[in-house]
């Protein structure tokens, strides 16, 4: 009996021991799995944290000092793993020619056309990027983006907008206080723009003074949607009702000028000489005049077509793009560049400047120009009142020879459908000479 309890009493001091052993194996194992993978995920965090140092050549035809105030310290500050290079060229093909002759090349192109990538093979389609980067765009006004896609045939995003140009009415509150007129609504149309700007026509104080005037002549036919040509064929479409409607508004206008008060259409009339009250201007014009004491300008959203929807104009005249070079050894540095000028940190920098906002964020758009003291007493804010109009579905690269010339048909003598007729042949000829050519 004393054997087997003996025995017994060594074999449970055995199981307690190994059981001992197993568990401060164990213990020792799963403190060595968590310590393993802790240093793993601080490696994991670290590499994602810590980006390769990057340099991009841009290409703009800003002065280097310009370049560094809009470009350089603002994406070094907010993405410090880039550094950005001034490359100073102009955008057209000969400015281009001498830059790649040069050996330059340069990772991103600022406002460089739709047709010169082309020409130059830099069409490089960023939905490519935007997938692999799972980036949400949704944050950029869609009609902008919209515009981009019209101008290529496959409809690709060869660029995204940096800036957008924008026209609006600008008016002296002078000479309304003058003649004892309202100042201009925010919901005005073509119509009643033409009966205000009759009654802020005429003469005070041996001052003639016009009602109504445009600088850009261009901006109420950028509010609808048509093109002057087949974007296919290059057939020239001006029969289309449009141009009809467009044409009797500068009748309109001609017709409340009279033919005494010098050109027609006359931009330089408003700053100048002071004696237009109302003028289709772009918004700049806020910033170029703010210094001239005499002036007293403010802005109202451009007048709306009759019975049409309530929109500005088409952004694709004005909309300034930035593309990245398909050659570039950079391309995701890249478009995190492109992508840190549409989002909201840049987008509102950029917006107190007066630099045309991109984005769709109301509170953004707020902001523009208040980084200037004539912002909030000029109502700069109600550009925005009204969306952009949207482009046809694709834009036609033929519409470049199409000058409808406004000014020269104010002095022609003909009447608009003789007008148009001339004008159908000309660009027909102009469009036969571009296509033997290509």
């Amino acid at each position: 009996m004393k054997t087997i309890a003996k025995v017994s009493l060594i074999f449970l001091l055995f199981s307690c021991l190994s059981l001992l052993l197993v568990a401060c194996s164990k213990d020792s194992s799963d403190k060595t799995s968590s310590n393993g993978n802790a240093e793993n995920e601080k490696a994991v965090t670290e590499d994602e944290g810590e980006k390769e140092p990057v340099t991009l050549k841009v290409l703009v035809h800003w002065s280097e000092e310009m370049f560094n105030e809009r470009f350089k310290d603002p994406v070094e500050a907010a993405l410090p793993h880039i550094t950005l290079e001034h490359v100073q060229s102009g955008s057209g093909r000969e400015d281009l020619e001498e830059v790649f002759a040069s050996g330059e090349n340069p990772d991103i192109f600022f406002e460089v056309s739709h047709e010169n990538l082309e020409y130059f093979e830099l069409d490089y389609d960023l939905d490519e990027l935007v997938e692999k980067h799972s980036y949400d765009l949704s944050h950029i006004n869609p009609v902008y983006l919209d515009s981009i896609r019209a101008k290529d045939k496959e409809r690709r995003l060869l660029g995204l907008p940096y800036e957008v140009i924008n026209y609006v009415l600008i008016y002296n509150k002078d000479i309304f206080d003058l003649f004892g007129e309202d100042y201009p609504s925010n919901n005005m149309t073509w119509s009643e723009a033409i009966e205000l700007g009759k009654r802020l026509t005429g003469e005070r104080n041996g001052v003639f003074y016009r009602g109504l005037d445009l600088a850009n002549t261009d901006v109420p036919l950028m509010q609808l949607a048509v093109n002057k040509t087949d974007p296919e064929t290059g057939e020239v479409l001006l029969d289309q009702p449009e141009f009809t409607r467009y044409f009797e508004l500068l009748d309109q206008i001609i017709d409340l000028q009279g033919d005494s008060d010098g050109d027609h259409f006359d931009g330089g009339r408003f700053p100048e000489k002071q004696t237009t009250a109302m003028t289709v201007e772009f918004v700049q014009g806020l910033n170029w005049w703010k210094d001239d004491e005499s002036l007293n300008p403010a802005v109202a959203p451009l007048p709306v077509w009759d019975g049409g929807p309530a929109v500005s104009h088409r952004p694709d005249g004005g909309l300034i793009p930035l593309s990245i070079n398909p050659n570039s050894e950079h391309k995701d540095a890249a478009f995190e560049v492109l992508t840190y000028f549409t989002e909201d940190e840049y987008q509102l920098f950029a917006s107190r400047q007066g630099i045309g906002p991109s984005t769709k964020n109301e509170e953004v758009l707020k902001e523009f120009f208040q980084d200037y003291d004539f912002a909030d007493e000029s109502n700069v804010a109600s550009m925005f009142e009204h969306p952009p109009a949207t482009p046809p579905e694709q834009i036609s690269t033929w519409d470049q020879y199409v000058d409808l010339d406004p000014r020269r048909y104010a002095t022609s003598g003909m009447d608009r459908n003789e007008y148009l007729r001339v004008i159908t042949e000309e660009s027909e000829a102009k469009i036969l000479e571009a296509k033997g050519s290509e």
